[in-house]
C-alpha cells in the first residue's frame, strides 16, 4: 500500500490516497507479469509513468514517506509526469528547469526589491526537496538555519548571548526566505520588526512621554545586534561606552572628573538611572525625583576610594528637617552632579573638603548660589542673619574672623537634613573624633556647648558675654 499511515492521518487525501491504491492493485498486477519484466539496460521504455508504483520499482527511497513528515502536493497525487517527462531516448527529465517548473503551481517568489539569491537563480531545490522531507515546506534540513549557514557564514550563534530566534535556529521569523521590498530580506523596516515581538517595548516608546532620540534615528539595531554579541541584551558594547559612542560630551565629562559616579563604574553604568528606551521623566530618568532615584542606591552604607558613604535614607528619614532643595524638589542634582565632579563629593560646585580653610567667596560658590554672601561677609550685621550676638555676626567669627581656622559650613550644619532647626548636627566630627554640638535655640537667640569649649550663648536684643 502506498504512503498507507500518512494519508489515513491527512483526511484531506484521503480520497486521493483511494484512488491511487486501486491504481496500484491494478500497476502491481502488471509489474509483476513476465510481459511487464524489464532490465536496466532497458531503461524507462514501455514503463507507465502516470503509476507511481512503476517509479518506485527503482526509485524505493521515495516509496514510503517520513514518519510524520510533509509531502509535495504534485508527489503526494502519484503522477510523476506533473513535473518529469519521457523523451524519445527513454530518459526521464523534469518539464522545465528551476523555479519555471515550481511557478508552474506556485506563486513567483522573485517579483519583489529584495530577492533570495537561490531564488534570484531559480534554485528551489538548494533548500527545498521536490518530493518529500520531515521538515516542514519539505525543507532539506532543520532547523531551518541548518540550511542558512549552507551558504552563510556560522558566526552568528557562537557568541556569549544570541537572541532567541537565532539560538532556537529560526532565522525566517526575521528574514523571509524568498522575498520581500526590505533590505535583508525583512519583514518590516527599522525597529518594526523588534516590534513584532517585544511588545513592551512598543507600548512602552508609543506611551511614554520621553523616548531615547536614537531608536528613531538609528533604530534598534543601533545598540542591539539581531543576532548575538559578548555583552548581555546583545548590546554592540557595554555601557558606559556604547552610550558614549552618541554621548561624547558625557565621555569627555566623565573620563576627566576626579570622582565619576559610582553608579556609572558599577554593572548597568548608564542604564542604572536612565531608561534605554523611553520614561515619563525627563532624560528618560527612571524615577520622578532624583531623591527617588538616588535612594534605590544609596539606602545602605556604601565604601569608595574616597571614604564612607552613610545610609542616606535611614538618615533622611530620620531627620525631617530637609535641606531645602531636598525638601521642596527633591532634588539631589541641584547639589551634586550625577555623572561626576571635581569638587568634593560629586558636588556641583565649589566647597572646602577640610575642616578648617582660609574663606574666600568662590570656595563656596555651592552655598552662594541660593545664599547671599552677606550671611558670612559682614563683620557686624542687624539683618543679614539670625545666628548674631547683639550685632555680632557669628557666621563671620565662625568662617571668616580666623584665617588659619575657618569652619566649613557642615562643621555645624548638616546639608542634607537634621532633627532640630537650622539644620544644626547633633555630633559633628573633629578629625577622628566624634562629639556633640548640644546646641539649643529659643525664641531670641540659643547656645551650644561643643567638646571642650565652655557653653556659649548668644542673644539678638541683648549681646550675651561669654568667658
Amino acid at each position: 500500500m502506498l504512503y498507507p499511515k500518512y494519508y489515513l492521518n491527512n483526511n484531506h487525501f484521503l480520497k486521493k490516497t483511494l484512488i491511487i491504491f486501486a491504481g496500484i492493485l491494478i500497476s502491481r498486477l502488471f509489474l509483476f507479469s513476465p510481459q511487464a519484466a524489464f532490465s536496466a539496460e532497458a531503461g524507462h521504455a514501455g514503463l507507465d509513468a502516470s503509476n507511481p508504483a512503476t517509479c518506485f520499482k527503482c526509485h524505493k527511497d521515495l516509496a514510503t514517506p517520513p514518519p510524520d513528515g510533509y509531502v509535495h502536493a504534485a508527489f503526494a497525487m502519484g503522477d510523476c509526469t506533473v513535473c518529469h517527462e519521457l523523451t524519445k531516448d527513454n530518459k526521464f527529465k523534469v518539464i522545465d528547469t528551476g523555479d519555471v517548473l515550481c511557478y508552474m503551481c506556485h506563486d513567483p517568489k522573485n517579483t519583489q526589491k529584495e530577492v533570495h539569491v537561490p531564488v534570484a537563480s531559480g534554485d528551489c531545490t538548494m533548500c527545498h526537496s521536490p518530493h518529500q522531507s520531515p521538515n516542514p515546506y519539505q525543507l532539506l534540513d532543520s532547523p531551518v538555519s541548518k540550511l542558512c549557514f549552507n551558504c552563510h557564514e556560522d558566526d552568528k550563534t557562537t557568541h556569549k548571548y544570541v537572541h532567541a530566534p537565532v539560538a532556537a535556529g529560526e532565522c525566517t521569523i526575521c528574514h523571509d526566505p524568498h522575498e520581500s521590498p526590505y533590505p535583508f530580506r525583512l519583514p518590516a523596516e527599522g525597529k518594526d520588526v523588534c516590534l513584532m515581538c517585544h511588545v513592551d517595548k512598543e507600548e512602552a516608546i508609543t506611551t511614554k512621554k520621553y523616548v531615547h532620540a536614537a531608536i528613531e534615528m538609528v533604530g534598534c539595531t543601533g545598540c542591539h545586534s539581531p543576532h548575538g554579541t559578548e555583552n548581555k541584551y546583545q548590546l554592540l558594547l557595554s555601557p558606559p561606552e556604547l552610550c558614549y559612542g552618541c554621548h561624547s560630551d558625557k565621555e569627555e565629562h566623565i573620563t576627566q572628573v576626579k570622582t565619576p559616579h559610582g553608579a556609572i563604574q558599577a554593572e548597568g553604568s548608564c542604564v542604572n538611572c536612565h531608561d534605554p528606551h523611553a520614561s515619563d521623566f525627563p532624560k528618560q530618568l527612571k524615577a520622578e525625583e532624583t531623591m527617588d532615584l538616588c535612594l534605590k542606591c544609596h539606602n545602605r552604607a556604601i565604601k569608595t576610594d574616597k571614604g564612607r558613604l552613610i545610609n542616606m535614607k535611614r538618615w533622611l528619614k530620620e531627620r525631617p528637617q530637609l535641606h531645602g532643595p531636598i525638601l521642596m524638589d527633591g532634588d539631589c542634582a541641584a547639589c551634586h552632579n550625577p555623572h561626576g565632579s571635581n569638587e568634593w563629593r560629586m558636588l556641583r560646585r565649589a566647597f572646602p573638603s577640610t575642616f578648617y580653610t582660609k574663606f574666600a567667596p568662590e570656595k563656596y560658590s555651592l552655598c552662594f548660589g541660593c545664599h547671599d554672601e552677606e550671611l558670612v561677609q559682614e563683620k557686624e550685621t542687624s539683618e543679614s542673619t539670625g545666628f548674631r550676638n547683639g550685632t555680632t555676626n557669628l557666621h563671620y567669627v565662625h568662617v571668616k574672623k580666623d584665617p588659619k581656622k575657618g569652619r566649613r559650613c557642615v562643621v555645624c550644619h548638616d546639608i542634607h537634613g537634621s532633627k532640630g532647626p537650622k539644620h544644626i548636627r547633633e555630633i559633628t566630627k573633629f578629625g577622628k573624633w566624634q562629639f556633640p554640638l548640644n546646641f539649643k535655640i529659643d525664641d531670641n537667640g540659643g547656645g551650644c556647648a561643643p567638646a571642650c569649649h565652655f557653653p556659649r550663648k548668644y542673644n539678638r536684643e541683648k549681646a550675651v558675654k561669654n568667658r
